[in-house]
């Protein structure tokens, strides 16, 4: 479906079918069509000669080897729902505003001896956020609040109709895995082609998003400012590693350990958490078959660890003065074993995805590993598939 989604692209923003392999270029268009229908002039082009580095995504050391019954926790369109929680947009950018002057262990960690300094200057930030209206980002730039960006309301408007395609998505591939003894070859087809055509809308709209960020850090971009890029990726940052501090608070009073991190591993918008110690706990050691620690852990998820986790991100909008609270952390999968070999490298048992269905055989999901590389011989990667499997269910 390449160049199905190569159209797609080209037509939602209004481009040549060239100019989708470029971020500037179609952003840039799709700002101007939207801002042109409510009679604004887009700036001229400035081009300054620099291309400065600035702070990327956070991503944690993860706890290497072999875990037993593991959710994943995934944050929904990070980076263009901070361009909406921080309401970040070239026009709202407060004049005060300064970059670098903050550090998100200032805000995570304000109790340490290290950070003890730095505390009085996050308060300071505070008083000023008060006082002048403005959100915080986590880089310490400003943005004020009186209307929204344009930027954050063309993230609002794409992440609406993203949305309404997935969940079409979803619900045909629900409909595949709960009726597949049901449904005659021709309904299977036509549900089949649905998936693919709803992925392929959900997936135009998501590019779009994601790519917004880019543009912004990218220094041809009409509106490029490192202020606006540094402000998303530290806030993600900040998102991420409130979250990680938060849940190993929660999970070691609920459990009754000490200083145990059951974070296994973050990356930009996703947490593994490890709850095989809350399973045997509630079991009492008699740990049962794989569906009733599934639905447990799903009833788990659903009734007290997300709504933990929506209390302490509206606690964190509330600390950065935000336009709007944004962060919207879903359970994704529950998994039965999980292998990490690295950062980003891993392999896990799903028995249950987003879907909400439990299966009856755990499906594989494989990053990183020489088995995903296409410079691995088919040969071999074939053969070290088969090990896996053993590895992971036997």
């Amino acid at each position: 479906k390449l160049l199905e989604l190569a159209l797609a692209l080209a037509y939602t923003a209004k481009v040549n079918f060239v100019d989708i392999f470029s971020q500037v270029r179609t952003w840039d268009t799709i700002i101007y069509h939207f801002l042109n229908e409510r009679h604004i002039v887009i700036p001229q082009k400035q081009h300054e000669e620099k291309d400065v580095q600035f702070a990327g995504a956070y991503v944690k050391e993860p706890i290497v080897g072999m875990h037993k019954w593991i959710a994943s926790f995934d944050l929904d369109s990070l980076y263009p729902h901070l361009i909406s929680q921080y309401n970040i947009s070239p026009e709202t950018k407060n004049k005060m505003s300064k970059r670098s002057t903050l550090r998100v262990d200032d805000i995570l960690y304000p109790e340490s001896s290290d950070a003890r300094k730095q505390f009085i200057r996050f308060e300071d930030h505070k008083d000023f956020a008060e006082k002048n209206n403005v959100a915080i980002a986590a880089n310490g730039v400003y943005f004020n609040r009186d209307k929204k960006g344009f930027l954050p309301e063309l993230m609002d408007n794409m992440y609406k109709e993203r949305k309404m395609y997935k969940e079409k998505m979803l619900d045909c591939k629900r409909k595949l895995k709960e009726e597949a003894n049901t449904l005659t070859p021709k309904e299977k087809r036509q549900l089949e082609l649905d998936v693919s055509k709803y992925h392929n809308f959900q997936l135009v709209r998501k590019i779009q998003l994601n790519s917004a960020f880019g543009a912004c850090g990218n220094q041809w971009f009409r509106y490029y400012d490192l202020d606006l890029a540094e402000a998303i990726t530290t806030s993600g940052q900040l998102s991420i590693r409130w979250i990680e501090r938060s849940l190993n608070r929660f999970l070691n009073k609920v459990v009754g350990t000490d200083k145990v991190d059951y974070v296994i591993a973050s990356d930009t918008d996703s947490i593994y958490l490890r709850l095989d110690t809350l399973v045997e706990k509630t079991f009492k050691g008699n740990v049962p078959d794989n569906t009733k620690v599934v639905k447990f852990l799903d009833k788990a998820c659903r009734e007290i660890i997300n709504p933990f986790i929506q209390k302490e991100y509206e606690e964190l909008a509330t600390l950065m003065n935000a336009f709007d609270q944004k962060m919207n952390m879903k359970r994704e999968s529950i998994c039965c074993k999980g292998i990490w070999t690295a950062k980003k490298r891993y392999m896990l048992n799903i028995l249950m995805g987003e879907d909400n269905v439990i299966l009856k055989e755990p499906e594989l999901k494989i990053s990183g590993i020489e088995t995903s590389r296409s410079s691995t011989p088919l040969i071999v990667r074939q053969s070290l598939k088969k090990a896996i499997c053993l590895i992971m269910n036997s």
